[in-house]
This record gives C-alpha cells, structure tokens and sequence, in this order.
C-alpha cells in the first residue's frame, strides 16, 4: 500500500519544481509548528492519565514515557504497533493489566474516531457538497453505535461481562476460562466513561489534542507563502486521519504522503507545491519528534545501567570479616 501511493504521488510530477517549491519555507513561521506540536503531546499525555485514573495514577513522567513509546513505535515499526508499545509499558509500570491497558487505548481511539467523524460529515456536506456523502455517514454511524457500546459497557460491566461470557461459552470451558477473566478486565479499563466527572477531563484533554493538530495544519500554508480557504485545515485533518489509518509501513510512508498532497491539492495547491508540503512537513516533523521519544525512552534505561555500574566500581564500605 505505502509503495503504491507513493508511486501515485509522484506520479507526473517534476521533481525539480518540488524541490524549488520546497525551498520556498519560511523557517521563521514553520518553528511555530513544533510548539503547536508539544501542546498536542501535552494533551496526549494529560488524556492517558485522566483515562487511566480509576485504576491507577500514573505519574506525569510515566504518562510521558507511554505516549512517547506509542509514538515512537509507530514511527519506527508498521501496522500501528506503537498501540501495542504504550499498552505495555502502561502495564509494566503501573497496576493495570495488560488487557486494561489495551481498553485505554481503545477509549482514546474511540473519542478521536468521534471527533474526526463529525468533522468528516462537516467536510462532506459543507465543503465538498455532499460527494462524498453516503460513505461519510455510514462510517459515522459505525463510529456513534461503536461509542454508545463503550459507554453501555463502562455504565454496565458486569452485564457487558454477562453477554460477552454467554457468547465465549460456547467455545468451549477452555476458552471460557482463557477469554473471561480478560474481557472483565477490558471491561474495567473503560472506567473512565462512567461518570461525568471523570469523562470531562478525558473529553477537554481530547479537544486540546485536536484543537493543536489543526492549529499545527493551519500553519503549513502560511510557512509556504500560500493563501488557502480557513477550512483547509479541517480537510486536511480528515484526509490525515483517515488516510494514516490504512495499513503502511513505518511512520505511515506513502499514507501520510498521499492523503496530504491529495487533500492541499482539493483546496488549491498546486501538485507540486502540494506534493512539496507533503514531503517536507513529513520529514521535518516526524524525524525530530521520533529521535525526541526515542531518547525519552531510552535515558531512563541508561541512566538505570550507569547507576548499577557506578555501585558495582564503588568500594564497599563494609568491614572486613574477622580472621
């Protein structure tokens, strides 16, 4: 898939004008990319421990390292394995289960899914005069039944517990008792959906993240010198999302690449300057971002390794047995 889209993107496209047109950034306004960006990290980082609070409290540097980890792995690995990575390590530093973590991530997919389908249907019947309409609306309608299930689920575990055991049963005992335990536990990582006081953090901080990413969109043209219509970001922002979300190889190459181009291309840019934005703001965004969460990753483990070797250099301040 990432191989045959970026065949399409550069396809009968000069490579020399999308170098002269990358050329054209202003640096002076593309900074402000990266602090927009660290916002939307912030908000990440604000949303995991909000999400995971009534099970456990995870500590701002712990819920730092998470998103980092779920960001760096997506970044280096294929097929969204960074999810995989932040469930983990939630898991491994914290009390949850490993099953809990994953229905974190789920309630974090599920409210952005909310989010980007009520922007899509805005798209598609305001901007794009309803062409693409019918399948906007169908994939909303997947997204509100999936997220009125989780909300059913975090107000009812136990009857949710109930109907998924009754299904799992006829499986057979054995299955019965590998998957049961594993949906209770899922089921109790939706806590964060079953109040109102603890939804309203989980929601706010879902709102910051989404107000910065379009924001952070909102500054690729202007870094480019171009003039395009005010709801240009919140197209591109769909075409993102939805493009990043079909299977790609590492740091979604091609996807990201294509959805971009073809969405700054809709709203008026030219192909190659289109492409040019694509490219650059890929490289110039995800390389420095991922060597950032890789480091966080890593330091603490190094840090770790020096202290063991520095206590296994010192010498011991224990007297010697008597002889």
């Amino acid at each position: 898939m990432s191989v045959g889209l970026l065949v399409l993107l550069f396809k009968d496209v000069d490579p020399k004008q999308v170098l002269v047109e990358a050329k054209k950034v202003d640096l002076r306004v593309f900074v402000w990319i990266y602090v927009l960006r660290a916002i939307a990290f912030f908000a990440l980082i604000w949303r995991t421990r909000a999400v995971a609070e009534p099970l456990h409290t995870y500590r701002w540097p712990q819920a730092t390292r998470a998103v980092f980890a779920g960001y760096f792995g997506n970044a280096v690995l294929p097929a969204r394995i960074g999810e995989l990575m932040k469930a983990g390590y939630l898991s491994r530093v914290g009390s949850p289960t490993p099953t809990a973590c994953l229905a974190f991530i789920a309630v974090e997919r599920v409210l952005d899914l909310v989010v980007i389908a009520i922007v899509a249907l805005w798209v598609s019947f305001v901007v794009l005069n309803e062409q693409a309409g019918d399948s906007v609306v169908l994939f909303s309608l997947a997204v509100g039944t999936g997220t009125l299930v989780l909300f059913v689920l975090a107000r009812s575990p136990q009857r949710g517990v109930e109907i998924a055991r009754a299904g799992v049963r006829l499986l057979g005992p054995r299955a019965d008792a590998l998957i049961s335990p594993r949906i209770e536990t899922f089921l109790e990582g939706l806590s964060a959906l079953d109040t109102a006081r603890r939804l309203l953090p989980v929601i706010l901080s879902t709102l910051l993240y989404w107000g910065a990413t379009v924001a952070t969109i909102s500054i690729w043209p202007l870094a480019f010198g171009l003039s395009l219509p005010w709801y240009a970001p919140l197209v591109v922002m769909v075409f993102l999302s939805l493009g990043t979300a079909i299977p790609s190889t590492a740091a979604f190459a091609g996807t990201y690449h294509y959805a971009a181009a073809a969405a700054l291309s809709l709203m008026g840019a030219s192909r190659e300057t289109a492409v040019a934005m694509a490219v650059f703001v890929h490289a110039a965004t995800f390389v420095p971002w991922t060597i950032a969460a890789g480091l966080i990753i890593v330091m603490p483990l190094l840090r770790g390794q020096f202290a063991a070797k520095q206590a296994a250099l010192r010498p011991s301040t224990a007297p010697e047995p008597m002889t």
